[in-house]
């Protein structure tokens, strides 16, 4: 997988594409979703809750089935069939879908967008419905920035397939994300990669992997990297 600095490049191609995670690099919506499961599961006690807390934050990036299923199954031994998952969904995407279209930017996100998209093609790749991600990026205003948005069913690996599909090597595909599972999609197509670390946490990204905290000057990294 490919570094994106302009001053080390990893091959001689520019970034031709952006694709961007949503979820804590786009928007400053990580701790609305994990309050949301927590109180989620709060009825089940605060041992559960707590639980759930570590998992999600442990599994950022993993379609939120998944981790219903897995909490279902092994935390308060309930139902995890198809119709409880869909209901125990829809349910949090009621309790999020306000806070995440009323929530903060990433610091520099704004202006990284609007950049960028002045020059590049932009998508989304996020394990939200698809659906509700459609809609939370129109009610924040953001639709005409973006190319494409995908969110489940599409994978973020299929996302960044799609962009191949379309003509473009691999290493000029550049994914930008914070979570494990972001890293593993561009890994497994071989694009670039990007990771958003806060200020004062600790990488989940294997070392080296190159890292911001925050979008702030990502247009200039970005478009010197396309002449390196």
């Amino acid at each position: 997988m490919m570094a994106l600095s302009a001053d080390n490049p990893a091959g001689p191609a520019p970034v031709r594409a952006v694709v961007f995670d949503f979820d804590g690099v786009i928007v400053d919506s990580v701790g609305v979703k994990t309050e949301a499961f927590v109180a989620l599961y709060a009825p089940h006690g605060e041992a559960v809750a707590e639980a759930v807390r570590a998992y999600h934050l442990a599994h950022g990036g993993m379609p939120r089935a998944d981790k219903l299923r897995h909490w279902q199954s092994t935390l308060v031994d309930g139902p995890a069939d198809d119709a409880t998952i869909a209901a125990l969904g829809a349910r949090f995407g009621l309790m999020v879908r306000e806070k995440v279209i009323a929530c903060g930017e990433i610091a520099g996100a704004g202006a990284a967008l609007a950049a960028l998209a002045a020059r590049l093609p932009l998508h989304v790749a996020s394990a939200t419905p698809e659906t509700e991600l459609v809609g939370i990026i129109a009610a924040r205003g953001l639709t005409g920035r973006f190319r494409s948005i995908h969110g489940i069913p599409t994978t973020k690996a299929e996302a960044l397939r799609m962009r191949v599909a379309e003509g473009l090597a691999p290493d000029e595909i550049l994914m930008i994300g914070d979570a494990t599972a972001d890293h593993a999609a561009a890994a497994a197509v071989g694009t670039r990669f990007l990771g958003v670390v806060p200020e004062g946490a600790k990488s989940p990204f294997p070392d080296g992997t190159d890292t911001v905290p925050d979008l702030t000057g990502l247009a200039e990294r970005v478009l010197g990297a396309r002449t390196a």
